[in-house]
């Protein structure tokens, strides 16, 4: 493995770990909280309000999307450790 993969691995893995301490210390919870207000908010929406349900719609997605790109990064860390593991073990 060349010095500049590996340096590439660590920062990934050092990136993981400081996710993984912000999602589970605030971003959990976070995202759950989210989700459920803009699920409550749409119940309580009137029929008819299109606009306002395609809004809460979109910020929904955003907030899925955020979360899955803080789990990409947690998997992408996951397959750095591994590679690095596997050079250990050679």
């Amino acid at each position: 493995m060349e010095p500049d993969e590996q340096e590439q691995l660590e920062k990934e893995v050092e990136e993981t770990h400081e996710v993984k301490r912000l999602k589970s210390k605030f971003l959990d919870t976070f995202f759950e909280n989210k989700k459920r207000q803009i699920f409550e908010a749409m119940k309580e929406l009137p029929l008819g309000a299109v606009d306002d349900l395609n809004a809460m719609h979109m910020m929904l997605k955003s907030i899925i999307a955020l979360e899955s790109e803080v789990n990409t990064v947690m998997n992408t860390g996951k397959m750095a450790e591994m590679s690095l593991q596997q050079e250990l073990d050679k």
